[in-house]
């Protein structure tokens, strides 16, 4: 039957009034049955129950144990133990679950209406009941039941009515539970302190942690000394101070509530608060309070310590988050299947990719496929054990790879790994070894380098006195033949005996060539027309039945060379080929322009970076063997099996000596490539000198011959009075010097340069022309060393004679030098006696100059002299300070060294001539003029040091 609304919210506020009933009368028992039994018989009458009892559920819901039972009319049943078997069963899932089961008939309740069930309610006379599970930390503790005899509809408000009874119940019982514990402790508290007073007060004493008792106003009527040893306060201070008073104040709120819930009889435990020491700071009190008549016992340990830990731990823990977010290095957490776990910020920097992004994704997504399987293996290896060090190229994002050095650690089913991003250590490993590499290179190049070098120094030494030997034989020899009559045999014999010199002359300046001894007469040249012109020549030296080709690249650069000794190279080279050939094959002379960049250098020890003309003669022979390719630039060394040996070594020592270089490049049955590099020259072409001929004519004039050799000083002696000169002669410099200072008069010196004693040939013919400004010299040498070489060459305005000479070309020589120190004095008087006088450059007006010049003393200087000529100057250190000045009112000249810091003085230039076309610019350089840099023939230029005349004439405006 169904209540009516009306009904329903009266039996609402009935229910609550029981409760509020039931609620004052339980607060007033301490018993578990006196409780048990009240609440039972309310219950009961209220619900016009027949019975109402309590089971303990202790393992499992077959087996309840009966606490109390109230009956009205029904058998009450013994406390024990009860088996409620298949009907406990069927229930149990729903009542585990903390559902509230009501059954209004017991006979038509599926849940119940069981043959073995219906017996036994039968025997207990039930016919309809409430059962009201209560739950205890998650576990069925309780059950309470309601029985009827007759069955009967339960209502809503009935089972909630039952249901707050049960909690409240319950909730006594364990009150009183716990109150009856605390008299239990209490009354054996009182017990052990009535029979060991002694004992308790020991401990009462030496305990560490802090014991008191509290009475209801908040002051310890008791302290144990360990208040004193914690807080500094003595027993009479804890007693005469609120112990709120001590609390640190972010704590008393929550001090406050614990400490009226006490007050109300809950226990306090493990709360935690600081209280104040008397010294200043605070301590950390964990707390178990036991609330017992008007008094509150009390116990706290100092946890200060374990407080610090925890924050310690706690600063770690956010530190290692730190570290995580900020580290540089890839740190990630991989699991059992290879997938990415844990993946920190760093990720990004290093590979471009996010943490979310690669997060469960496999390892070997992002691992480059060539170091998939030694990933592998490491991976297997850190999943058993930590791993030092393992290295591998990792996926980036835009493309590319990162090289990674990891070390891992284990912990559970993870593996945990840093990356150190190692990629610029990679390559700079790379350069290393490349440099190493370029190294090994350089130092076997300089090694050999070494080896020709002494093998230089050897054959220039024997190829000195070997033309010693030659010019006292040839020079006898060309005597001999003045001296002979009609006697056709003895000049036969002569003339076998000269060709014999001339040979070993010639077998002695392929020596020196070697030894880079050889006197070279270096000229500005045009290395494209050389080969025009020798291309005949070589055609008739390789035969017909090899197919010689040029190939010449326009606008090739011009070279500083001997243009006679490179055709001697060039004809040696293709007369190689032509044999590695076998007179049958494809001869190519190709010419090209090149830049050799500093890798280049670095392989060759003897190449600087910088422009090149390259000269390459390739054959299509039998190539040269790798074995031997270190060895064919070595003196009398051959692969033919015949001939002296001496061509390649020549070229080699003679290309050396020109600041070039000489490479091979050879494949045996493929033929071989010879590479010549010479150094670029900005200079003018020079025209080749004119060669001395004509008829051997001798003088009257006084010549002074010194040589140390005195077969050869008596050969040349007899040779010059043989030609009519007058001859005198010195062993020596300082021989040779004090005949010249005696006064008697010398037309021309002709002395050795290699010269034993303290006075140097170089410096006899210093000495020479201080005391003789009009004397002529004329060297002669068969190894010139050092002493009249500059950079491989004969210093400007030397004259050499090699030896051996013949005497046709010391007459020769010796009359060009004598005519033409005449002919050279005789312009200067007649210039002097007929010329005007030139016109002294009309002073120039005052003009705006800007002068641009990175040395502060030269611009200082140059600034001042400006200035006391008459004109404005701006004066700046670089070009870049000159560049906002170039629009200055007024502004005409640009001054401007060549040489600046960073943007050159011919870059200014070229922006001053695009925006001020108007505006004069001279440039001012320490070097020639041709290899300033500068292609604009009309520029201006004022070479340094230069005189206040020059500068004069520099500013003057063009015509």
């Amino acid at each position: 039957m169904n209540r009516s609304p009306a009904t329903s919210s009266q039996a609402g506020a009935s229910g609550v009034a029981f409760l509020l009933q039931l609620e004052r009368r339980l607060r007033l028992l301490q018993d578990t049955g006196d409780i048990l039994a009240l609440s039972a018989q309310l219950l009961g009458q209220r619900l016009g129950a027949q019975q109402v009892a309590c089971f303990d559920i202790d393992q499992t819901l077959q087996c309840p144990t009966l606490q109390h039972a109230w009956s009205d009319g029904m058998p009450p049943g013994a406390a024990g133990e009860y088996f409620l078997g298949d009907y406990a069963a069927s229930l149990a899932e729903a009542l585990g679950a903390g559902q509230a089961l009501a059954v209004s008939d017991v006979a038509s309740d599926p849940r119940t209406a069981l043959p073995a069930a219906l017996a036994t309610f039968e025997r207990l006379g039930i016919r309809a009941f409430l059962n009201i599970p209560i739950a205890k930390d998650g576990q069925l503790a309780a059950l309470f039941v309601v029985h009827s005899r007759a069955a009967r509809l339960w209502h809503a408000d009935d089972i909630e009515l039952a249901v707050q009874v049960s909690e409240r119940v319950w909730s006594s019982i364990l009150r009183a539970q716990a109150e009856s514990r605390l008299r239990a402790l209490s009354a054996s508290m009182e017990t052990q302190v009535a029979e060991r007073t002694r004992e308790c007060g020991r401990t009462w004493n030496v305990s560490p942690d802090l014991l008191g008792v509290l009475n209801l106003d908040g002051y310890f009527e008791h302290a144990n000394p360990a208040w004193q040893a914690t807080l500094g306060w003595s027993a009479e201070e804890i007693r005469t101070t609120r112990f709120l008073a001590l609390v640190h104040p972010d704590d008393l709120p929550r001090t406050h509530a614990a400490w009226e819930a006490a007050k109300q009889g809950q226990p306090a435990l493990r709360f935690e608060n600081r209280y104040r020491h008397k010294l200043g700071g605070w301590h950390w009190l964990s707390w178990v309070a036991v609330p017992e008549g008007e008094k509150v016992y009390c116990s706290a340990r100092d946890i200060t310590l374990e407080k610090k830990l925890e924050a310690d731990l706690a600063a770690r823990n956010s530190e290692r988050e730190r570290l995580w977010r900020s580290a540089q290095d890839l740190m990630l957490a991989i699991d059992a299947e290879g997938c990415f776990a844990a993946v920190n910020p760093a990720s990004a920097a290093i590979l471009g990719w996010l943490p979310e992004e690669m997060l469960g994704r496999s390892i070997f997504d992002f691992v480059l496929p060539e170091d998939a399987a030694a990933t592998r293996q490491a991976l297997l290896h850190a999943g058993k054990e930590s791993m030092p060090s393992f290295e591998n190229r990792y996926r980036h994002r835009d493309g590319g790879h990162r090289w990674l050095s990891w070390v891992t650690a284990i912990e559970g089913d993870l593996v945990f790994a840093t990356g150190r991003h190692i990629t610029q250590e990679k390559e700079a490993q790379a350069t290393l070894r490349s440099m190493q590499e370029s190294l090994r290179h350089s130092e076997m190049a300089m090694l050999q380098s070494q080896k020709l070098e002494a093998l230089g120094k050897l054959t220039g030494g024997v190829a000195h006195d070997f033309n010693n030997v030659l010019q006292i034989i040839s020079g006898n020899l060309q005597l001999l033949q003045m001296s002979l009559d009609d006697d056709p045999l003895a000049a036969r014999r002569i003339a076998n005996a000269s060709s014999a010199v001339e040979r070993g002359a010639k077998l002695s300046a392929q020596l020196l060539a070697f030894a880079r001894r050889q006197p070279l007469k270096p000229l500005v040249t045009d290395l494209a027309q050389l080969l025009r012109s020798t291309e005949e020549l070589l055609r008739r030296a390789t035969g017909e039945s090899i197919d010689t080709r040029l190939l010449l690249a326009d606008d090739c650069w011009r070279a500083l060379v001997d243009p006679h000794q490179l055709e001697n190279v060039i004809l040696n080279l293709a007369i190689n080929a032509r044999d590695a050939m076998d007179g049958h094959g494809r001869l190519t002379i190709e010419l090209s322009n090149c830049v050799l960049g500093s890798d280049y250098a670095a392989r060759h020890a003897d190449m600087a970076p910088g422009d090149y003309v390259q000269l390459a003669v390739s054959d299509t022979g039998t190539g040269i063997a790798a074995e031997l390719l270190d060895k064919i630039f070595e003196p009398f060394f051959t692969t033919k099996g015949e001939g002296t040996g001496l061509g390649l070594s020549m070229a080699y020592g003679f290309l050396r000596q020109s600041g070039g270089h000489l490479t091979v490049d050879s494949l045996p049955g493929h033929g071989s490539t010879f590479r010549i590099y010479l150094p670029r020259s900005l200079e003018a072409e020079t025209e080749l000198p004119l060669q001395l001929s004509g008829p051997v004519l001798g003088g009257k004039e006084t010549i002074l011959v010194v040589e140390d050799d005195v077969q050869v000083q008596t050969t040349v002696v007899d040779m010059l009075r043989g030609l009519g000169y007058a001859v005198q002669r010195a062993s020596d410099g300082e021989s040779a010097l004090a005949i010249i200072g005696s006064g008697v008069p010398i037309d021309l010196l002709f002395t050795d340069v290699v010269m034993p004693g303290k006075v140097a040939s170089t410096e006899l013919a210093r000495q020479a022309k201080l005391l003789l400004p009009q004397l002529a010299v004329l060297f002669t040498s068969g190894y010139t060393q050092d002493a009249m070489m500059q950079g491989g060459r004969l210093e400007p305005g030397v004259e050499l004679l090699s030896k051996p000479y013949r005497r046709e070309d010391l007459a020769r020589r010796i009359r060009h030098l004598l005519a033409n120190g005449r002919h050279v004095t005789a312009l200067h008087q007649y210039r002097a006696q007929l010329a005007p006088q030139p016109p002294t450059p009309a002073q120039p007006a005052g003009r705006h100059i800007l002068l641009v010049e990175d040395n502060a003393d030269a611009r200082a200087m140059t600034g001042e002299l400006l200035a006391m000529l008459g004109h404005t100057v701006l004066a700046v250190g670089t070009a870049e300070e000159a560049l906002p000045l170039l629009g200055t009112p007024g502004l005409e000249l640009l001054l401007t060294d060549i040489s600046l810091p960073q943007m050159s003085g011919v870059e200014l230039a070229e922006v001053a001539a695009r925006g001020y076309p108007q505006l004069d610019v001279v440039f001012s350089t320490g070097h020639a003029p041709a290899n300033s840099g500068v292609l604009d023939p009309a520029a201006r230029f004022l070479v340094k040091p230069f005189t206040v005349e020059q500068l004069q004439q520099a500013l003057l405006a063009p015509a």
